[in-house]
C-alpha cells in the first residue's frame, strides 16, 4: 500500500518507554477493516501491560503495540464485510494486546489499524472524533460484565424504551468511571432501575445518563443507603468497577432481595501505578497487599454466599454479544441520541509523540473525563 505511510507508539520489550517510530501497514483480511486514526483514547490496562506484561499479559510478542480506543476513518476493508465501506467514519475495539488477535496490526496506538467489525460502530456526524473514541473499551467491558451469561448475564439493551417486567435493579458501583458511565446507560436501555456510586460533584453526570439513585461511595454508610434504596426491588446483580469496591459490593449482594451475584471489573488495589523499573519495592509492598485482598474477597463472598465473577472486557467479541452491542444496538442508539458518548474527552495531545504524557497524566488521576490523543 504504496499510498500510506504507517507510524506507531512501539513497545519495544517488557517495561521499556515507548519510542515513535514507522510501522508496516497490513492489508485487511476477510471479515477486517483497516482504519485511520483520527483519535485514541488512553485506558489504565495499556499502564498495566507496559510495566507488568509479564504478569497480565505473558502471550504479547515484542515489540508491541499498546492502545484498546479508536475511532477514525475507514481506507479499506476486506473480503465478505458489507457493513462497512472506505469513507466511513468508526469507533471500534482494537485487540492488538488480547490473545484473541496479538498483533501489533489490530492494536490502536497508530496511525492506521486493523478492526474486525464485529466490534466496529459507525459513528454520527455529530460525535466527533474524540467523543468517540471515548466509547470502545468502556462498552465493552459494561456490556461483558452485565450481559454474558458466565457473568451477571443480564437481558440485553433495546433500541426503544425498555419495559420494565419486573422491578429489576442493577447496582453499578463507579458510576462516573468511563465503564460506569457505559454500564449505566446499557442497564437503563435493557429495562433495570440503576443504583450507581460517584462522588458528590459527578451525581448530575450519573444521572443524566440514566442512574435512578446515586450515593456517595465515601460515605460510612454508603452500603446502608444503597441497601434501603433497593427496597421493594429484586435485585439483578452488582457491577464492581472501582478499585477496591469488592466488599462493599459483596455485602450489598449479600442483603438485597434475588439475585446474590457480583461481577468484578477491578482488582482490590490498583495496579497501574507500578514502575517501568525497579520494581522490586513495588513488588514487595504491592503483590502480598494484592494476593491478600483477592484470597479476603473471595472469603467474603464464600461466608455470605454471594457469587462472584471477573469481567474481561473483550470476551464479548468471542461470540455473538459484540456484533449486538456495537452493530445492532450502539450504532443506531448513538446515531439517536439514546446513548450518549460518556465521559468527555480530556484532549492530552495531538500526535503519537504525546501518547507516553496522556499515559502519565491518567496515572495522576483523572475524574469523570478519559484521556484522549488526536491524531
Amino acid at each position: 500500500m504504496t499510498e500510506y505511510t504507517n507510524h506507531a507508539a512501539w513497545l519495544p520489550a517488557k517495561q521499556k518507554p515507548l519510542a515513535i517510530s514507522a510501522a508496516p501497514i497490513t492489508l485487511p483480511g476477510p471479515n477486517e477493516i483497516l482504519v485511520r486514526t483520527r483519535a485514541l483514547a488512553i485506558n489504565p490496562f495499556d499502564g498495566v501491560v507496559q510495566s507488568l506484561g509479564a504478569m497480565v499479559t505473558p502471550w504479547v510478542v515484542y515489540p508491541a503495540i499498546l492502545g484498546s480506543d479508536v475511532a477514525g476513518e475507514v481506507v479499506r476493508v476486506g473480503a465478505n464485510v458489507s457493513r462497512f465501506k472506505p469513507g466511513d467514519r468508526v469507533l471500534g475495539l482494537a485487540l492488538g494486546i488480547d490473545k484473541v488477535a496479538n498483533r501489533a496490526a489490530e492494536s490502536a496506538f497508530q496511525q492506521y489499524v486493523i478492526l474486525r467489525p464485529d466490534a466496529v460502530s459507525l459513528i454520527p456526524e455529530t460525535l466527533s472524533f474524540e467523543q468517540a473514541a471515548v466509547l470502545p473499551l468502556a462498552v465493552a467491558t459494561a456490556a461483558c460484565g452485565l450481559f454474558l451469561e458466565d457473568q451477571l448475564g443480564l437481558r440485553q439493551p433495546a433500541l426503544t424504551s425498555a419495559q420494565r417486567a419486573a422491578k429489576e435493579a442493577v447496582v453499578i458501583w463507579g458510576g462516573a468511571t468511563s465503564v460506569g458511565c457505559c454500564a449505566i446507560q446499557l442497564a437503563v436501555a435493557a429495562g433495570y432501575h440503576v443504583v450507581t456510586t460517584a462522588s458528590p460533584k459527578n451525581f448530575d453526570l450519573v444521572r443524566r445518563l440514566g442512574a435512578s439513585n446515586v450515593v456517595d461511595y465515601r460515605a460510612s454508610d454508603a452500603v446502608n443507603q444503597i441497601v434501603e434504596s433497593l427496597h421493594g426491588f429484586e435485585l439483578a446483580g452488582v457491577l464492581s468497577i472501582a478499585s477496591g469496591s469488592g466488599a462493599a459490593c459483596v455485602d450489598i449482594a449479600s442483603r438485597c432481595s434475588g439475585r446474590k451475584i457480583v461481577a468484578f471489573a477491578s482488582a482490590p488495589l490498583p495496579l497501574d501505578d507500578a514502575p517501568l523499573t525497579n520494581q522490586l519495592g513495588w513488588k514487595l509492598s504491592r503483590l502480598p497487599r494484592l494476593i491478600s485482598g483477592f484470597v479476603m474477597l473471595a472469603l467474603r463472598a464464600r461466608i455470605k454466599r454471594v457469587k462472584t465473577t471477573s469481567i474481561w472486557g473483550t470476551a464479548l467479541v468471542k461470540g455473538p454479544l459484540g456484533r449486538a452491542i456495537f452493530n445492532d444496538f450502539l450504532e443506531p442508539a448513538l446515531a439517536s441520541g439514546r446513548f450518549k458518548a460518556s465521559p468527555e474527552p480530556l484532549v492530552a495531545g495531538h500526535a503519537l509523540q504525546d501518547i507516553p504524557a496522556a499515559m502519565a497524566l491518567l496515572r495522576k488521576g483523572v475524574s469523570a473525563r478519559k484521556v484522549v490523543v488526536s491524531l
